[in-house]
């Protein structure tokens, strides 16, 4: 819980000064009946006396005054809550040097089983979709709840060629926007791509244009870069490059994404996990002002009401 008005929080340090004013008051109350009373006689004349039920109406006053002070700082309730619908594009390279060992045992092999784990995290209701990328793009899964056609997809995914980075964001913006054409802007999901590569854009379209485009449409990318660092390595005795690390932070940055570096399987696995759990929950603000207000004034009159009805007195 917070406050949106926390200046009327000190406020409360009445409450526990009134509780021991009322404390000391009734030690006053008996030792001056204890001193100046025949309790023999005053038992038989007064009869049962009231017990704790005396105390009742000035806890219940305590209690409602703690209540309003609540309510005028305005309480928020912050809820972690699952949310039901989301568009996951997942943006896959599957250019030649994907085919590489330098992550177990290679590098699309660990691309795919990591996918599985984000699309594994999401919700039952999110859209994932697939596309891939070399030298074009290629859409492999629409957008659907249906995530095993998604997993078959991945299954069929095969390294080979360039990497045309923009491409492949272009080709999930176009996915995107497709399926939302008919849905009022309100009630659209939110939407978020995750691209992971392993080299430099070196085919089709600029990234950077593709970023803009991206954060035009207010689709976040996250980016996802594979391989070994500032490090070559060989694919069926080709030398090939490592990630554009400075690439894939752009485009994090222009879209409002961000940017993950993952060197081993391990790694891979644990961001998209990370990014799976975020996709399947959201954190809501609820306003509570009204029924703290509500509950402090139904406290106060109720406290009210008890003390008139067996004392004759108000708190």
């Amino acid at each position: 819980m917070s406050f949106l008005n926390p200046i009327y929080l000190p406020i409360l340090i009445l409450v526990p000064v009134l509780a021991l004013l009322y404390y000391l008051g009734q030690r006053r109350r008996s030792s001056y009946a204890v001193r100046f009373t025949n309790l023999d006689l005053l038992a038989s004349v007064v009869g049962k006396r009231p017990g704790i039920r005396r105390h009742v109406p000035t806890a219940l006053f305590l209690l409602g005054i703690t209540g309003l002070v609540l309510a005028a700082a305005d309480p928020v309730l912050n809820l972690e809550v699952a949310r039901n619908r989301a568009s996951v594009m997942l943006v896959i390279d599957v250019s030649g040097s994907m085919d590489a060992t330098d992550v177990f045992p290679t590098r699309l092999v660990a691309a795919r089983s990591a996918a599985r784990t984000l699309i594994n995290q999401l919700p039952p209701n999110a859209e994932v979709g697939l596309v891939s990328f070399n030298t074009k793009a290629t859409l492999q899964s629409p957008l659907s709840t249906n995530h095993d056609s998604v997993m078959s997809a991945l299954d069929n995914l095969r390294a080979n060629g360039g990497t045309a980075i923009g491409e492949g964001i272009t080709a999930a913006l176009d996915e995107l926007a497709r399926s939302v054409a008919t849905t009022p802007e309100a009630s659209r999901p939110p939407a978020i791509i995750v691209l992971l590569t392993d080299g430099s854009n070196n085919a089709g379209i600029d990234p950077q244009t593709a970023a803009d485009n991206a954060r035009a449409a207010s689709v976040p990318v996250v980016t996802v870069g594979l391989g070994q660092r500032d490090k070559n390595t060989t694919v069926h005795g080709q030398p090939v490059g490592g990630v554009d690390e400075q690439a894939l932070q752009m485009i994090a940055t222009t879209t409002g994404g961000k940017y993950y570096y993952a060197e081993a399987t391990p790694q891979l696995s644990k961001i998209y996990s990370s990014l799976g759990t975020s996709f399947g929950w959201q954190f809501l603000r609820v306003d509570i002002l009204v029924p703290t207000l509500m509950l402090g004034i139904f406290v106060l009159l109720l406290g009210g009401f008890l003390s008139m009805r067996w004392f004759r007195l108000f708190p």
